[in-house]
C-alpha cells in the first residue's frame, strides 16, 4: 500500500514535470539551409561582372607581360646571332647581363603577380559581403537560423538548398542597380 502511495504521489509530478518542459520537448524545429558559395559566385551576373572588371582591370598588365617577353626573346635571339661576332669573352660578358636582366625582370614582375593574385583573391569575399542582406532575407523568409556551405555538408535534402534563389535575388538586384532603379549591389 505504501508502494502504491509513492506511485499516486508520484505520478502527478512526473505529469507536471512533462507538461512544464512540454516547450522543450515540442519546440519549432531549427531551420536550416545550404548554399553552395562557389557556384553562387561563379553563376551569378554580379559575380560574374566582378570578375569580368577585374579581367579588364589587369589587360594593360597582361599586355605589358607580353611586350615584356617579346623583347627579351628578340634580345636572346640578338645576342645568340652576335655570338658569331663577339670574342668568348665579351659574349660571356653580354650574356652575364642579359641574364641579370632577366633574373632582375623576373623578380619584379613575379612581385607584381602576388599583388594581382591577392587582389583576384580578396573579390570572393567582397561579392559575399556584398550579398549578405540577401541570404539574411532568405533566411527569415525560411525561418532558417543558420545556413552551411554545402561542400561542408555531408547530405541534405535538395529542399534545404537555397543556392539557385539566392542567385536570382542577386541577379535581380545586379539588374536594378546597373539600370540605376535600386543601388543593392555595385561592384
Amino acid at each position: 500500500m505504501v508502494w502504491k502511495n509513492k506511485i499516486n504521489f508520484a505520478f502527478p509530478i512526473l505529469v507536471l514535470g512533462m507538461l512544464l518542459n512540454a516547450h522543450v520537448i515540442y519546440a519549432e524545429p531549427v531551420g536550416i539551409l545550404v548554399i553552395d558559395l562557389d557556384r553562387a559566385y561563379n553563376s551569378s551576373k554580379f559575380g560574374q561582372s566582378i570578375r569580368k572588371n577585374f579581367e579588364i582591370e589587369n589587360r594593360s598588365f597582361n599586355k605589358e607581360n607580353d611586350t615584356i617577353l617579346k623583347a627579351l626573346k628578340e634580345e636572346e635571339i640578338k645576342l645568340t646571332e652576335d655570338r658569331k661576332k663577339l670574342s668568348p669573352e665579351d659574349f660571356a660578358k653580354a650574356a652575364e647581363v642579359f641574364d641579370k636582366k632577366v633574373v632582375a625582370i623576373r623578380t619584379r614582375r613575379l612581385e607584381q603577380i602576388a599583388v594581382v593574385n591577392e587582389r583576384f583573391k580578396g573579390l570572393k569575399p567582397v561579392f559575399f559581403k556584398k550579398i549578405e542582406p540577401i541570404i539574411k532575407d532568405i533566411m527569415l523568409e525560411y525561418n532558417a537560423s543558420i545556413i552551411l556551405e554545402k561542400n561542408s555538408v555531408v547530405w541534405s535534402l535538395a529542399s534545404t538548398d537555397v543556392t539557385s534563389k539566392i542567385v536570382e535575388r542577386v541577379d535581380t538586384a545586379f539588374e536594378a542597380a546597373t539600370i540605376g532603379l535600386e543601388p543593392i549591389l555595385e561592384n
